[in-house]
This record gives C-alpha cells, structure tokens and sequence, in this order.
C-alpha cells in the first residue's frame, strides 16, 4: 500500500497536474475539443449535467441499484487510467448504471491511494454482490455487471456510446460536439480532489507563478514512437495554441503548460 506522507503528496503533485494532460489526452482520443472553446455554456445547463452524475453515483438504495463494476487501476500508465474511467462512466451515463470500482491483483494505484488525493467517486454505494458476470449482449438482464482489465466489450451499443452522447441530459444546442461536453464533465468528477490536496496545488501553483488563462499541450515521445505512433513536431500544435488565444482579449500574455516526458522538447 502506498504511504502518503507528507513528503510524499508534495512530490505527487506532478500527478494531479497530470490530469491535464490525461484530461487532453481523453478529448483527442474521442472528440474534438477544441470546438468547445468558441462557445460559452449556460451555467444552469452544465448543472444538469453534473446533478445527473452526481444523482447517479448516490442511489438512494445501492443494494437494489444498478452497477457497473469497473477495475481502478489497469496496469499502466496514468493517462490510460483516465481512459479506462471516462469509458466506465460513459458506459454507465448510457445506461443508468451507478460506477464503482474495484482494485485487482498489480494494480498501479490502490483504493486507499487513489482516496489520498481525489474524493471517493460515491459517498454511499461502493459494494457489489460478487460474482458479477461480464458485461456482454445480455447485460440488460444482470443488476450488475463487471469490466475487468483489456476487456472491450465489442458491441453495436458501446460503439455507439462514442458517437452520440447519453440522451438523459441533452448537450446544449450551442455545443459543436456534444461528448467533448459529456466527457469534460466526467473527468471533472473523477479528478474532485481532496481538500488537503486542494491546498497543495494552490500552494504549487503560486509557488511558481501558474496564471490563467494557459492551455495545456501534452507532447509524447519515448515509448510512444516505438510503434503506437510517428513524431510530431512541436510547431504542428501551435496553430491549435493560436486558435485557443485568439478567443481571448488582445494583449492576453500567451502561455502554455507543456507535459513532456523527453526534455528535447523544449531545448
């Protein structure tokens, strides 16, 4: 089980700033965020949104809720984790399900570790009834049902969970792309940190200098360009930078916070 000590939530700070770029990551995977930047949404409207998920993590009864049963930590890196959690919830948000999630045997991340840096996901209903089967072509039929690790449920309905979002709260009609909107929602209910955490990053932040507005730009090399993708120059971004700043008011100072994990990047 992993200490979180002090010393040790200091240093861990990378990784909730890290959520940006998981956040960033999760969006290019599936949708296209950057049409959200040119629109402004109605506050009540985002409020739907997160009442739903918050309603559909505290059922009022989670003994006779339904639930879909999803592993907390495959065996890999942080951004995968963020993933694997977006698709549990989207999968959950389709079909009503409530989400909790369970560790495994090798998981990068413990529960107890995972509740030191970011509020539980539910308050009240965090138990399932075990065996629970397999999610499949049956699963309307099972109260529960379980994702286990590298499993893709290789249905027509899933599929279509990434092409239109969850019809119970409607995307605002000035959304360009409605499950950029759904998604940026869910990653910001997985990633609520905890209080203490809270104050960390705020200390973090003003320690050195972090000012707002700044996009984020996750830039991958190392492993990535073994075979899961080719090089892409760091100038092929900036027109997305550029497009981002100019919604802003002129003379805004550009910034950008750069995610790296090979210091060529920037030298």
């Amino acid at each position: 089980m992993m200490v979180l000590t002090k010393k040790r939530r200091v240093g861990m700070i990378l990784l909730t700033i890290l959520i940006l770029a998981a956040t960033l990551s999760v969006f290019q995977h599936y949708l296209n965020p950057l049409q959200l930047l040119t629109v402004i949404i109605p506050e009540d409207e985002n409020e739907a949104v997160r009442h739903f998920i918050e309603k559909l993590q505290h059922p009022e009864d989670c003994n006779s809720a339904r639930k879909i049963v999803c592993p907390l930590s495959p065996p890999a890196g942080f951004t995968h984790l963020a993933h694997k959690l977006v698709n549990c919830f989207i999968y959950a948000a389709w079909t009503n399900r409530t989400v909790v999630l369970y560790p495994f045997q090798g998981a990068v991340i413990t529960k107890e570790a995972w509740e030191g840096f970011f509020l539980p996901i539910s308050e009240n209903c965090t138990s399932y009834p075990k065996p629970a089967p397999l999610w499949g072509p049956n699963h309307a039929q099972h109260q529960v049902v379980k994702i286990v690790p590298h499993y893709a449920p290789a249905t027509q309905e899933l599929r279509g969970c990434y092409e239109r979002p969850p019809a119970w709260v409607p995307a605002p009609a000035s959304v360009k792309s409605p499950m950029a909107w759904w998604a940026g929602h869910i990653v910001q209910y997985i990633y609520r940190l905890q209080p203490d955490m809270v104050e960390h990053v705020r200390a973090a932040k003003e320690n050195i200098g972090f000012v707002e507005p700044i996009p984020g730009m996750q830039v991958r090399r190392t492993d990535k360009l073994i075979q899961e993708a080719e090089l892409v120059p760091v100038e092929a971004y900036m027109p997305l930078i550029e497009r981002y700043y100019g919604n802003k008011k002129k003379g805004t100072v550009k910034r950008v916070y750069l995610a790296i994990d090979e210091p060529a990047v920037v030298t």
